[in-house]
């Protein structure tokens, strides 16, 4: 019998009869068809029939785990090209049937492998809250989820082997089933109440997420430690901790991060842009640490879906609330009193309301530095309401709609004389009002879309008033009054579809309509700038493609483009970024790109050095665009209990822009231009569940400004430091919590003027933390005190520092002594 005609039957029979439902791993590379049946033949006694020519001319390559033998078999059959079918206990392969009729045979293309989607979500176990930014880790590649926590990707295998994480939760090892309705829940790693969380018994799930990529940091709100002043800043008072973001100069304007200036670093919450991420009265941040869920931060170098500045990105998304149960939160200390509430309309509906507000000042605890003659010790009044409904329409749409409304006032009095000068009074006030409306729907054959309409308005409004005494002349008082309304607005709509991922690609495409608002209203006796409104309408659409190209390496392409109706200039931002994992725990990362800014804050500085921050169009009218371009390298490394990370970063800004006023009141425009160059350092140990770290950023901040053509030489910016180093320790005694954090900053000139003349002060503070966690009935309890600035050092803010005739230098200060004793329940 001719040898094409033979065949091999491989009959080895069980002792007894049962199916094979038990998990099946296939683990060959480059092997023979009848090599691989013969070793499932020996390791699972399975018995197969099939034609020697068959098996012994189709190599295959498959590393896989099936929940069954017969779907096993039926995968080798497919890669195959074969028929496969099951009569009684044997398993038969065959070739497929040729047509009738065949004329002329061609020469057979190789058929394409079926394509399986694997679509779904990850939820939160105990409130199926969506999990943001979770990540899935396949044999052949790393999936992120979105915000919403859904993913979307194709395979040829009919099942996938899936390890899913979150920060702060138990990762989950599944197979998973080929399916576009996936629901995967994730247990929490450490038990939460309130504002802040108690790790439960250490564990290996990491705390934080640095150095995973360029740039960037994540944390969120279940995995945050006992943090000194938690409950008034949530964002700030975390972040200070960590490299590259200033925690020296308490800036009340923005986050200084890589030496970014104000209005350079985008906040985001839930789609809405914060044209200003904290109150500017002390130490308040605009969204309430009850409303938030995730926090991503890239300090720079990042790819096109992040952000619209030419600084930093911070993107914070809400909570979606407990589907399950009703719940209220309740926290007061001696400053503030904030409340949440969550309620459930419907099993797939949730609405949260989250309000705080400043108390009496008869409460407040704070030290001041008495009647200081070169300090300003400020007064402030802040409330703030956040409103969240979110639903899930069905297993495939999902809607949420967030609300922030936010205003404060902040006061600074101050009487001293010199020579016979007296100077008197800074008052500042701001509201803060975001919406949006964000629609995600999962398709049926793959891919998610997703719809964002947002609304922001930030409208600070500032007043300066100082009395020069000239000689002795009687009612010689002279009068200067700064005082305007700065009104920034953004309106945006935006359309982004992410397609399924597949072995090496991932897609996204994006298209937004964007309007900004600017306004400047100067009531004064001495008008500064002139009173403008404009509106700049433009169209900003981007590209991005996460390819994995090995197991180990991969990268990410991206490029942007913006284009302001009406105009003829596009402005192209390309975007790299690629990770190379030396080993499991270990890689190498890095980052560039060119960043466009549309609007700006510029300064207002006047013959003294005294400066103010006003908002305006970066739209090629009013001022030139902002650019930048970033460079980053970086490495990480974590294994078990420890993390460490080493980041270098160069960073060019282009399009600055400064007015100077001379003592007759005439203003002078001038461009500028930075450079930010520095190295940091970040290591994190934990010993038997109790956390310690240590950051340390060395930089340096450089400017030039000059008329236009003209340039002068670079000097120190007003935020330039070149050491600031930090220290924590955390201490996790089961319901009794301690932590201990102490910052150094090296100081800055916090000027604009000969800024190589300025005495720089050095910046020092400690906080403490002392917690206890206790069960009052069905009520879950917390009190504590939280200590900051413990050994009441006198620090200096960023850009809120006044000069007078004579060249004395007034200071706002930072934080005092600040105790703070809190209560937090849970019910």
């Amino acid at each position: 019998m001719k040898n094409r005609f033979l065949f091999i039957l491989i009959v080895i029979f069980c002792c007894s009869a049962k199916s094979y439902s038990q998990s099946v791993s296939l683990n060959y590379t480059d092997q023979l068809l009848n090599e691989i049946l013969l070793d499932l033949n020996q390791r699972y006694k399975v018995q197969i029939s099939i034609n020697a020519s068959l098996s012994n001319s189709c190599p295959v390559t498959i590393q896989q785990r099936f929940s069954s033998m017969e779907l096993a078999l039926e995968e080798l059959a497919a890669r195959c090209d074969l028929d496969f079918k099951k009569i009684g206990d044997i398993y038969v392969f065959r070739a497929k049937e040729a047509p009738d009729q065949v004329v002329e045979e061609e020469p057979k293309k190789p058929k394409a492998s079926p394509v399986f989607l694997y679509q779904g979500i990850v939820l939160e176990e105990s409130s199926l809250d969506p999990l943001p930014f979770s990540s899935l880790k396949l044999a052949s590649r790393g999936i992120i989820a979105d915000e919403n926590g859904r993913f979307s990707f194709k395979s040829t295998l009919r099942q996938e082997q899936g390890i899913f994480q979150s920060l702060g939760y138990e990762p989950k090892d599944t197979l998973l089933n080929h399916s576009n309705s996936i629901r995967i829940v994730l247990n929490p790693r450490m038990m939460e109440l309130a504002t802040v969380e108690i790790i439960a018994n250490g564990g290996t799930v990491p705390l934080t997420n640095v150095g995973e990529k360029a740039g960037h940091i994540r944390f969120n709100d279940i995995s945050s430690n006992l943090i000194p002043g938690l409950s008034d800043n949530l964002i700030f008072n975390n972040l200070r901790l960590y490299p590259g973001v200033m925690a020296a100069g308490e800036s009340i304007a923005d986050f200084v991060i890589w030496g970014s200036y104000a209005g350079q670093t985008h906040v985001v919450y839930d789609g809405i842009s914060l044209f200003n991420s904290w109150g500017i009265n002390d130490d308040m941040g605009r969204v309430n640490p009850y409303m938030i869920k995730n926090v991503e931060v890239y300090k720079g170098g990042y790819n096109v879906p992040y952000g619209d500045r030419v600084g930093g990105v911070v993107l914070m998304e809400g909570t979606s609330g407990d589907k399950n149960k009703a719940g209220a939160r309740l926290s007061f200390t001696n400053q503030l009193a904030n409340a949440h509430i969550n309620v459930p309309l419907s099993a797939n509906v949730t609405l949260q309301v989250a309000g705080r507000k400043t108390l009496f000042e008869a409460f407040d605890l704070s030290a001041g530095f008495g009647e200081d003659e070169d300090v300003i010790v400020p007064q402030y009044n802040y409330s703030d309401l956040n409103l969240k409904l979110s639903a899930s329409l069905s297993e495939d749409d999902q809607l949420e709609i967030s609300s922030i409304y936010s205003e404060d006032e902040y006061s600074g009095d101050l009487q001293l004389r010199f020579r016979g000068t007296a100077v008197q009074d800074i008052m500042l006030n701001s509201v803060q009002i975001g919406n949006s409306v964000r629609y995600a729907h999962n398709w049926n054959r793959g891919g998610i879309s997703k719809l964002t309409l947002s609304q922001s308005e930030y409208e600070p409004e500032f007043t300066s008033n100082y009395f020069v005494m000239e000689g002795q002349r009687p009612n010689g008082d002279t009068l200067r009054q700064y005082n305007w309304k700065n009104t920034i607005e953004e309106f945006k709509a935006q359309l982004t579809h992410t397609f399924a991922a597949t072995k090496k690609h991932q897609f996204q495409l994006s298209g937004a309509f964007i309007s900004n608002r600017a306004s400047l209203v100067s009531n004064t006796d001495r008008i500064v700038l002139e009173n403008t409104r404009a509106t700049a309408n433009r169209v900003a659409v981007y590209a991005h493609d996460d390819i994995q190209w090995t197991p180990e390496f991969s990268m990410q392409l991206g490029l942007k483009g913006d284009l302001f109706y009406g105009g003829t200039r596009s402005f192209l931002q390309p975007r790299i970024n690629a990770r190379y994992d030396l080993t499991r725990g270990w890689n190498l990362h890095a980052g560039w790109g060119l960043y466009n800014q549309f609007v700006s804050k510029n300064t207002v500085a006047d013959e003294l050095g005294n400066q103010s921050d006003v908002w305006q169009l970066a739209d090629n009218v009013t001022n030139d665009v902002l650019t930048a371009n970033h460079t980053v390298f970086g490495t990480s490394f974590r294994h078990n209990q420890l993390e460490l990370g080493l980041e270098a970063f160069y960073k060019e800004v282009e399009g600055l822009g400064r007015f100077f006023v001379n003592r007759n009141g005439d203003t002078r425009f001038a461009e500028g231009e930075s450079r930010t160059k520095g190295l940091e350092v970040f290591a994190k140990q934990r010993v038997k569940g109790h956390d310690f770290w240590l950051s340390y950023t060395l930089s340096e901040v450089e400017e030039r400004f000059g008329d236009r053509g003209r340039a002068s030489l670079f000097q120190q910016a007003p935020q330039s430091q070149r050491h600031e180093l930090k220290t924590v320790a955390i201490l996790n005694f089961n319901k009794l919590q301690f932590s201990f954090t102490n910052v150094y900053g090296s100081g800055f000139p916090n000027n604009t003027y000969r800024p190589e003349e300025q005495e720089i002060t050095p910046y020092w503070r400690t906080d403490l933390a002392f917690q206890y966690q206790m069960k009052l009935g069905a009520t879950d309890v917390e009190t504590g005190v939280s200590v900051l600035n413990l050994f009441d050092r006198r620090n200096v803010r960023l850009n809120q520092s006044l000069s007078v005739p004579g060249g004395s230098r007034i200071n706002t200060v930072g934080i005092p002594f600040t105790p703070t004793l809190y209560v937090n329940f849970g019910f």
